[in-house]
């Protein structure tokens, strides 16, 4: 196996994990050969449209690093409608639906992507139903996590909307500490909600000492009672999942550099 052979088969293994971590889904290795062979690898710049609004879908992206922003157009202009990160998929919906794409997917910053071709992707999916059975979870997963963020959009008010919204998009940030990495403008444009409102819905957060925000990064300091706002269950994996008491170590340290 020569060096370039051996980095698609790592690209490979990567697209597997990513689709699905349950053992009920094993793949054979000829499976991980095939879906070798597919993947195209693309460091694209920032503000690269990878997928446009309206057009045929030729094939799918797996974002393997960084940030995918799916946007729409509305009476104001752009309107931000999600965003994909590591592990998900751009595009496999209105593929295998045989739709036009619905939303314009831009690469943001420091994004690595894997593209798939169409047909490739569809005669491997047909030989391989460990792979297809991922691929279906993977699906699922993503939207259940539609459903979800429309419901929140439908019986919550606004405070519970951004709550539950921070939460969803949180990463962990260097010294280990959740962090959204979203401007105002886009919180509002996902919430449906004007900038202005939300800015006082995010003071309202930091007064409570829920949440410590600067510009473009909003660190989360109680992930509980965040999730009491938001009217969910702490979550139990990922970057906000840790103890009770860690939370209110976080709260002391930020009023400390506070005061």
């Amino acid at each position: 196996m020569g060096p370039m052979d051996a980095v698609m088969r790592r690209h490979a293994l990567w697209i597997a994990r990513a689709m699905s971590r349950s053992d009920l889904t094993p793949l054979l290795e000829e499976d991980v050969e095939r879906l070798a062979v597919i993947c195209e690898p693309q460091r694209p710049s920032p503000g690269t449209v990878l997928m446009q609004a309206g057009e045929e879908v030729t094939g799918v992206y797996v974002v393997q690093a960084g940030v995918v922003e799916l946007r729409a157009r509305s009476l104001g202009g752009r309107q931000v409608v999600g965003l994909v990160r590591a592990g998900d998929v751009v595009g496999d919906i209105p593929l295998f639906c045989q739709q036009p794409m619905p939303f314009q997917a831009v690469a943001l910053a420091d994004t690595a992507v894997l593209r798939l071709d169409r047909d490739q992707l569809i005669t491997l999916l047909h030989a391989s139903p460990n792979l297809s059975l991922r691929w279906t979870t993977s699906i699922a997963k993503r939207l259940e996590q539609t459903q979800h963020r429309l419901l929140s959009l439908l019986t919550k008010n606004l405070a519970g909307q951004v709550a539950t919204l921070l939460l969803n998009e949180c990463g962990e940030h260097g010294d280990g500490r959740p962090v959204v990495a979203l401007s105002h403008q886009t919180i509002g444009q996902m919430v449906g909600a004007r900038r202005p409102s939300v800015s006082r819905v995010l003071a309202q957060l930091r007064r409570r000492g829920l949440i410590e925000s600067r510009y473009r990064r909003i660190v989360l300091l109680d992930v509980p009672e965040l999730a009491a706002v938001a009217g969910e269950p702490p979550p139990t994996a990922g970057p906000c999942a840790a103890p009770a008491a860690a939370w209110s170590a976080a709260r002391r340290a930020a009023g400390d550099v506070l005061g």
